[in-house]
């Protein structure tokens, strides 16, 4: 095997397989003579958290445990099992130049380690090529590493395969080249291995998080070295930090998941099992989804439902309904569910001045904010804003905070319940009951809290329901959880509601 130097690795989100839809002169030309694999398998849920980590610690993403919302504020553990590609060249290569250009800052916050060495540069991905071939220019590196996001927003905002979203890949084409071209003047091109690699794809519908084909299958493409030109059929993102350790000499770590690909090189023509890695002690197990068969409105009629969120399908959504920012379809307790770590709903809010219930399915992440699930269109911090309430969750416990009117007085309400929420499926349900003064809390289908309120109390909400967020868009308050057949209806919900409800869900007497 020719001796390889240095490794580029380019992350194209969201660019998924839609590579072959568009001009990408620069990619046809440079990967000519190259590998590539037009069905390499990323994580599910196929959201960028989850695949950036398995593609840069060769993993599955239950292992490595990363969201978006831990990989915003939680730097990666530096003593954890399963380290990045950058630590063990760290470990392995005392002196090697390490480099992260990226345009989502998640990635050098959570996913590669702080404290070993690795120069971070962030900016959006246009402004991130020129600081690059500066680095370049002045850097013999060991292993250089891109992400671009342009795509990825694209997708969110046109569709996934859209004429934006496509036209967006042949821009980013156009960095690739010049990133290469950097490397060619510096006459690095015969002894570095260059791989272009998506995280996910994406559907018509501007969304991803899920396992259809065109979310969970993603281009790659390989040059350099020793590599063969040939058509890869069996790869999975985990598998690129096995590539690139390969290629340096350097072993991988027994709790890695990931192998070279058959094929890749001559000497890499056995197709070897890969390796199961190390499980993660004590993983929750989740209950394994319920297939949703459209019966909740039927089923629940007399709860006279105003609003009901399936999450099955965005166009079934309630008409009106805006979708801001990147929202997630990705497995619920019934059929689909929707992550909301980096976007919010918002629709039209039905009047509150009558008793109502809101409930749902929740499984947040073990992360530090309170994000909120449910929050009409007022502020409930600000004296002179109209009342209304705010439902949030955190990873060890609930709470409602909420302005009432009371005989034209505001009244303000803030009950928190300790519940350990984090990583499990919760079912949750908030009850005001104005007509008889009470306002009760329930988890898993019991009763948590009650609490007495003025019989006389109301809301005055403004004319906006925000799911995930609220209207001051804080980016501390977004919801790091994944909901399901979340409802508010008029029904004030007693015992025997919740039994009708836990066995509609067919769940077992210990949730």
């Amino acid at each position: 095997m020719k001796t390889i130097k240095r490794v580029v690795l380019i992350g194209i989100d969201g660019g998924g397989t839609f590579f072959e839809q568009t001009d990408t002169p620069n990619i046809d030309r440079i990967f000519k003579n190259g590998v590539v694999s037009r069905r390499t398998l990323t994580e599910i849920p196929t959201i960028s958290a989850e695949c950036w980590g398995s593609m840069l610690h060769g993993v599955d993403c239950k292992r490595h445990g990363l969201t978006n919302s831990i990989a915003d504020t939680t730097p990666y553990p530096f003593d954890s099992p399963y380290p990045s590609v950058f630590r063990v060249i760290r470990a392995a290569m005392p002196e090697a130049k390490l480099a992260s250009f990226c345009d989502w800052n998640s990635i050098n916050i959570g996913i590669i380690e702080d404290g070993i060495g690795v120069y971070k540069y962030h900016a959006k991905d246009y402004d991130l090529i020129d600081p690059a071939i500066d680095y370049i220019n002045k850097n013999d590196f060991t292993l250089l590493y891109f992400q671009f996001d342009s795509v990825d927003h694209a997708g969110h905002e046109y569709g996934y395969g859209s004429t934006e979203h496509l036209e967006m890949i042949t821009k980013n084409d156009g960095y690739i080249g010049r990133v290469v071209e950097a490397i060619e003047k510096r006459g690095w091109l015969e002894d570095t291995l260059i791989m272009v690699e998506a995280d996910h794809g994406g559907t018509p519908g501007g969304s991803h998080g899920g396992a259809t084909d065109a979310e969970k299958y993603v281009s790659f493409f390989a040059t350099g070295g020793n590599v063969r030109n040939a058509e890869l059929t069996d790869m999975m993102v985990r598998d690129t930090p096995s590539i690139i350790l390969y290629v340096l000499g350097i072993d991988q770590p027994l709790s890695w998941m990931g192998h070279v690909p058959v094929g890749m090189f001559p000497d890499c023509m056995e197709n070897l099992p890969r390796p199961e890695g190390t499980p993660v002690p004590g993983m929750i197990v989740e209950r394994e989804a319920m297939e949703e068969k459209g019966e909740y409105t039927t089923v629940f009629a007399d709860f006279e439902p105003l609003i009901y969120l399936s999450f099955e399908k965005n166009e079934e959504l309630p008409k009106g309904t805006k979708m801001h920012g990147k929202l997630y379809q990705v497995d619920g307790v019934m059929g689909h569910g929707m992550r909301f770590d980096d976007g919010y709903l918002t629709m039209s809010c039905p009047s509150l001045k009558e008793s109502f219930s809101l409930m749902g399915w929740i499984r947040p992440d073990f992360c530090v904010n309170e994000g909120i699930v449910a929050a009409t269109g007022s502020d409930c911090q600000v004296e002179d804003k109209l009342s209304g309430f705010c439902f949030s969750v955190a990873a060890e416990y609930i709470r409602l905070r909420g302005k009432a009117v009371s005989k034209d007085d505001l009244l303000s309400v803030d009950r928190i319940i300790s519940a350990q929420m984090a990583e499990k499926w919760m079912f949750v349900a908030l009850s005001v009951d104005f007509q008889n003064g009470k306002l009760n809390m329930s988890v898993n289908f019991e009763e948590f809290d009650s609490y007495n309120i003025p019989k006389d109390m109301h809301f005055q909400v403004g004319t906006l329901l925000y799911i995930g967020q609220d209207e001051k868009l804080d980016k501390a308050n977004r919801l790091a959880a994944v909901l399901d057949d979340v409802c508010l209806c008029r029904k004030v919900l007693d015992n025997a509601d919740l039994v009708r409800l836990k066995e509609y869900y067919k769940v077992p007497d210990v949730c």
